[in-house]
């Protein structure tokens, strides 16, 4: 039966796996192989895959009976979401990563019957390292972490444009209007994962965008949720992993404010 020890043995094994993970981003040569998947926008190269398979193979080995949902892969919709599940998404910020912005991160998420229980999120780039136990905190780089009050007009917020699906340009663009007015500032850096990572560090006080997957979330909603924050869909729901969505994050204070704008 799966327990607290069983869990802290996986959140360690994961760190480990995710840090070796790391030197294959961090170490890639300029000849990227690159392809496209939804369209243009929307990129995968040879080490998004040479990750995964490294995750998955290293994965398995150690824990065979349970279940994979990975980006990289056509088994979205087709996994049985209730029991033992990964959640992985190899190089989150993938264009980034192209770019040579090296504000990219590797994500693994362990669910059961559809909750996140252990997460982690590595930016391989600066070693910035988030991961959280469900019921145990959430730690930054070795230090817990809490989420402030500090309002989005007293800080800054984090926006993505769900930049692969060209129907919702337009209300991506309407939303940034209002929350711009009424915020210090907006960033867009172009990983979900690490972003919702700097709303449970206080980097950002809110965090939002128009659609998102769910290997986007697994695992930094779970940390969000342990430093205190709050995440849930533009229209209050839980987050599932059955379905691509909206997703609004804050703290107790600042997620409300965002929502507001979102509804109006």
């Amino acid at each position: 039966m799966e327990t607290l020890t069983y869990r802290k043995k996986l959140l360690a094994f994961i760190i480990k796996l995710v840090k070796k993970a790391g030197k294959i981003v961090v170490n890639a040569n300029t000849d990227l192989s690159i392809d496209e998947k939804l369209n243009f926008k929307d990129l995968v190269t040879q080490y998004d895959k040479a990750v995964q398979d490294y995750l998955e193979n290293s994965l398995s080995k150690k824990y065979p009976f349970v279940k994979f949902l990975a980006e990289e892969g056509d088994d979205f919709g087709k996994v049985d979401l209730s029991g033992e599940l990964f959640i992985i998404d190899p190089i989150d910020g993938t264009s980034n990563f192209i770019n040579k912005l090296n504000a990219s991160a590797i994500s693994v998420a362990y669910a059961v019957d559809g909750e996140t229980v252990v997460g982690v999120v590595y930016n391989p780039f600066n070693k910035d390292l988030f991961y959280a136990i469900k019921g145990f905190g959430a730690f930054y780089n070795g230090k817990k972490t809490v989420v402030n009050e500090r309002s989005i007009k007293e800080g800054l917020v984090g926006f993505g444009t769900a930049v692969y699906y060209d129907e919702l340009i337009e209300k991506t663009k309407q939303t940034f209007s209002k929350v711009l007015v009424n915020c210090n500032d907006m960033r867009r850096l172009g990983g979900a994962s690490l972003d919702i990572c700097y709303v449970a560090t206080n980097k950002f006080s809110a965090f939002y965008e128009c659609r998102l997957a769910p290997w986007d979330y697994a695992s930094a909603m779970l940390i969000l949720k342990e430093s205190g924050g709050i995440i849930t869909d533009f229209d209050g729901n839980e987050l599932t992993f059955d379905k691509k969505t909206s997703v609004v994050t804050g703290n107790q204070k600042s997620y409300y404010e965002l929502k507001k704008l979102l509804d109006d």
